[in-house]
């Protein structure tokens, strides 16, 4: 099956369909599509920094139309909902890459995907996932 047909199944298997992902041309796919999938868990799922998406919709769940106390399964929904609003976009980072991680994270140990949803926030978002393993994926974002 061809790389964007895999993406494709991966983005409707997390519940994304509709996240636009830019992806340069890579040498590991296998690599690239479990990197892709725990970055896009990450974002969904973690909202240790207070600035990832989880994170600004958990710290004011009225401000997106959710109940006060909203679960755990409705934030998450939350984030998905704008990852699927048509207007966000997944990018893969590279060495190459004109823009870099605001943490410094180097590209070519990390895999590196950077976030953008104009329609929950002007942020940039990036998840971390390291190459070898050793460390836990994790997400921020910037303003």
């Amino acid at each position: 099956m061809a790389l964007q047909q895999r993406i494709e199944s991966l983005l409707r298997a997390l519940g994304v369909p509709d996240l636009n992902v830019e992806v340069p041309s890579v040498a590991d796919e296998e690599g690239f599509l479990e990197a892709l999938e725990a970055a896009i868990t990450s974002f969904v799922e973690d909202g240790e920094d207070d600035q990832s998406p989880l994170g600004l919709i958990e710290a004011d769940p009225s401000a997106y139309d959710l109940s006060d106390e909203p679960d755990h399964e409705e934030l998450q929904n939350a984030v998905r909902d704008f990852m699927n609003a048509g207007d966000s976009q997944l990018t893969l980072i590279t060495p190459e890459s004109p823009i870099q991680p605001d943490g410094g994270e180097n590209p070519s140990k990390f895999w590196v995907f950077l976030l953008q949803m104009p329609s929950l926030s002007e942020h940039r978002w990036w998840a971390i996932v390291d190459k070898n393993g050793r460390h836990d994926t994790y997400n921020y974002g910037v303003i």
